[in-house]
C-alpha cells in the first residue's frame, strides 16, 4: 500500500491527518514567523528589523495570513499592535509549531539549547548566584544567559531576552508573572552606627540611603512603623540596591530594602538591623516572560527552579 493511499482511507492513526489535509495549501512559514514577531514586539517596523525584512513585507505576509484565516490578527493603534481574540489563539498555535520546527532543527545539528534571563543585579549576585549549581542543574542541557538591568518593567522588546526576574505588582498585559517572593523592608548599617540609634526618631538627623529615585523603600518602612514625620527624600541616591549596600556596609549612612539581598553581609556582621520592625513592601519579585511562551520546555523548567528555591526560604 503506498503512503498516499494509506492516508487516504479510514481508520487512520490517532493524532494523524489524511495527507490531503496535510498537503493543502497553507500559508508560508515565513508568514507565521513574521506574525509572530509582530505580536511578541508589537510593532510591525521592530519585527522587520528583527526579521532583516522590509516593513511592507511583513505588513504584506501579516496580511496575507489575515486573508487567508478571513479574520483581523491585530488591532493597530498609534503606540503598537494589539492581538485580537483570533489573533492570539492562532499565535498559540504559531508559537508551538514554530518551537516543534526549532527543536527539532536543534537536535538534528547539535545546537545547545539556550535561555537569556535579564535580572536586577543585586538579585542577580545575592539570591541567583548563591543557587546557580542547583539551577543549572534543573535546566539539563539548557545553557543560561544572565544580563542585568535595573528597570522595574517586563520589556521584551530585546529579542534575544527569554524572560526577566522583576518587581513590581505581576500585572502586566501579555506577560505571564510567576510570584517568587514578596519583598520585604528593613534599615541596615554597620555595628557602630546603629549604637548610635536608640530609637526611629533618631533616623531624622541620619544619612538615608536609597536604592532608587523614588524614595518609595523608605517612605514605605517609616510609614508602615508610624514614622510619618520624618523626611524620607532626605539622604543619598543609589541606582541599584547592591551599590546601596555597599555604601552602608563602608558607613556611608544607613540602607533600606530586603533582607534576603544582604544575608552574606548580615551574616558576616559587616551589616546589622538596628530596629526590630520589619515591613511588607507592596512590590514582588517575579519571573516574568511573554504568554505566548509559557508552554516552552525551558520556560517551564526555570519557572519550576525558581519558585522552588524561592519556597525553601
Amino acid at each position: 500500500m503506498t503512503e498516499q493511499s494509506k492516508y487516504s482511507q479510514g481508520g487512520y492513526a490517532t493524532g494523524t491527518y489524511p495527507l490531503a489535509d496535510l498537503t493543502r495549501p497553507l500559508p508560508s512559514l515565513a508568514g507565521f514567523q513574521a506574525f509572530v514577531a509582530a505580536a511578541s514586539l508589537g510593532s510591525v517596523s521592530k519585527a522587520a528589523d528583527h526579521l532583516c525584512r522590509t516593513q511592507g513585507a511583513v505588513s504584506r505576509q501579516i496580511q496575507q495570513l489575515e486573508a487567508h484565516y478571513q479574520c483581523a490578527l491585530f488591532v493597530r493603534h498609534a503606540s503598537g499592535l494589539a492581538l485580537t481574540a483570533e489573533g492570539d489563539k492562532l499565535l498559540k498555535v504559531a508559537v508551538h509549531v514554530l518551537t516543534q520546527l526549532v527543536q527539532h532543527a536543534a537536535i538534528q545539528h547539535g545546537a545547545t539549547s539556550v535561555i537569556t534571563v535579564r535580572l536586577p543585579s543585586t538579585f542577580a549576585i545575592r539570591w541567583l548566584l548563591p543557587r546557580l549549581a542547583d539551577i543549572n542543574n534543573a535546566l539539563g542541557g539548557t545553557e543560561l544567559r544572565i544580563s542585568t538591568s535595573a528597570d522595574d518593567m517586563p520589556d521584551f522588546s530585546a529579542p534575544d531576552v527569554d524572560a526577566i526576574v522583576v518587581r513590581g505588582t505581576g500585572q502586566w498585559v501579555g506577560v505571564e508573572a510567576v510570584p517568587l517572593f514578596a519583598e520585604t523592608l528593613a534599615p541596615m548599617c554597620t555595628p557602630a552606627l546603629a549604637a548610635s540609634l536608640k530609637s526611629v526618631a533618631d533616623l531624622a538627623d541620619a544619612t538615608l540611603l536609597h536604592p532608587g529615585p523614588g524614595y518609595a523603600e523608605w517612605r514605605g518602612w517609616l510609614d508602615g512603623v508610624g514614622a510619618t514625620h520624618i523626611n524620607a527624600r532626605r539622604g543619598l541616591v543609589f541606582d541599584t540596591l547592591e551599590l546601596t549596600l555597599t555604601a552602608a556596609a563602608e558607613g556611608h549612612g544607613i540602607a533600606i530594602g530586603d533582607p534576603r539581598m544582604a544575608k552574606e553581609r548580615l551574616a558576616a556582621g559587616s551589616l546589622v538591623t538596628p530596629f526590630r520592625d520589619v515591613v511588607q513592601n507592596s512590590a514582588s519579585y517575579f519571573l516574568a516572560y511573554p504568554s505566548q511562551r509559557a508552554a516552552q520546555p525551558k520556560i517551564r523548567a526555570l519557572a519550576d527552579i525558581l519558585v522552588r528555591l524561592a519556597q525553601e526560604e
